[in-house]
């Protein structure tokens, strides 16, 4: 990657080259001059989303009026399918101003089954989870339709858009409002990928899943004891890693399900801050004693909890997950953990008294305060 590479240049001068001459080679009459002229000029002020905006609305002005036909020459100048099971790097890029073509233009334009199979063959080269979205939500009986043929599909990406394709708060996507309201057609849908061989598509499942637990944690549950009679190392990890959600809120029938009881006989001692303020930029580190009071061994997940301050003064908690231990009969364990305040994008610090206490399967322990200043 060259030096002062940004995200956005994915979509470069390069690439829509490559574009014009893909497309004029299965359509001669393809003007790949005037569609370089189109957006080359443009794209250094642009970001990324508005440059795949860009090439795919240029797209629509150099190609034939009839969506059919426009289609049928966008997947001729296709490159052959991705061979892994997981997609990295940055070429499947390319595709993502045509999946936007086919969201946009295919949804009131064109032929349903046409943009069903412009989406698959996206989808085996980069992914068309944001894209198929707004046919879901217009045409959700036919689209689910072809969901569950695509389900059972030889090819890995595409089991893969059944469920990313339908996670009701997909990141850097709308939600599908829909599903938030009621996401048993979404849970339907993953029964089909339970026991799936490709870690894959278990990871989408899971956090699918994940996604339904923020706004129907009963519901998911229920799921996940049914799937716990089943005799599938894949669908186990499933139950794990779709319940991040469940175990961090404490929930008591997550931390059963999952083999950590809540009636545990422990103490939380000595725990202790460093410092009473704690700068902008810097880190303040605690650190605490685990002791049995138990006659036999007992499986612990251990949490910390974060109470931020926000911008209105009042403080929010955050969990993290801290580890998962086994406490020996009348044993002890120590801990210790440094929490950073330095500047990320994901989350901004206010000045004010926050707090940190330690959960252990779903119970809380203590509580201890620092000042944040800057």
């Amino acid at each position: 990657m060259e030096e002062g590479f940004l995200f956005k240049d994915v979509f470069n001068p390069k690439l829509v080259a490559i574009m014009g001459q893909r497309i004029k080679a299965v359509w001669p009459q393809f003007d790949d001059v005037s569609f370089q002229n189109h957006i080359v000029p443009n794209l250094v002020d642009l970001s990324l989303s508005e440059r795949s905006h860009l090439i795919s609305e240029t797209l629509y002005t150099h190609l034939p009026s009839e969506y059919i036909k426009a289609m049928d020459i966008l997947l001729s100048s296709f490159n052959l399918p991705v061979e892994t099971k997981e997609m990295t790097g940055f070429d499947g890029f390319y595709y993502m101003p045509i999946a936007r073509y086919v969201s946009i233009y295919g949804l009131d334009e064109g032929d349903f089954e046409t943009s069903m199979n412009a989406l698959i063959e996206i989808t085996k080269r980069f992914t068309s989870e944001d894209a198929i979205r707004p046919f879901i939500r217009k045409y959700p009986k036919q689209s689910f339709k072809y969901l569950y043929k695509w389900s059972a599909d030889e090819n890995v990406h595409v089991r893969r858009l059944v469920s990313e394709g339908t996670r009701p708060r997909l990141p850097w996507s709308s939600i599908l409002r829909e599903f938030i309201v009621d996401p048993r057609p979404v849970l339907d849908l993953l029964e089909e990928l339970k026991t799936d061989s490709e870690l894959y598509v278990r990871r989408s499942v899971a956090n699918n899943l994940n996604d339904i637990a923020k706004d129907h944690p009963q519901l998911v549950l229920k799921t996940l004891r049914r799937w716990k009679s089943i005799n599938d190392k894949g669908t186990q990890w499933i139950i794990t890693h779709a319940s991040r959600t469940l175990l961090k809120q404490g929930l008591p029938e997550a931390l059963d399900l999952l083999g950590y009881p809540t009636d545990v006989k422990i103490s939380v001692d000595n725990f202790i801050l460093n410092k009473a303020a704690c700068k902008m930029g810097e880190e303040i580190e605690f650190a605490f004693q685990i002791e049995s009071n138990a006659e036999e061994e007992q499986n612990l997940m251990i949490d910390f909890v974060v109470h931020y301050m926000k911008a209105n003064g009042k403080t929010a908690p955050k969990v993290f997950k801290l580890s998962k231990k086994k406490l020996p009969a009348k044993g002890s364990l120590n801990f210790k953990k440094k929490l950073s305040f330095k500047a990320i994008t994901t989350r901004k610090y206010y000045e004010g008294l926050h707090q940190i206490e330690i959960q252990v399967n779903g119970k809380r322990y203590g509580k201890r305060e620092f000042q944040l200043k800057k």
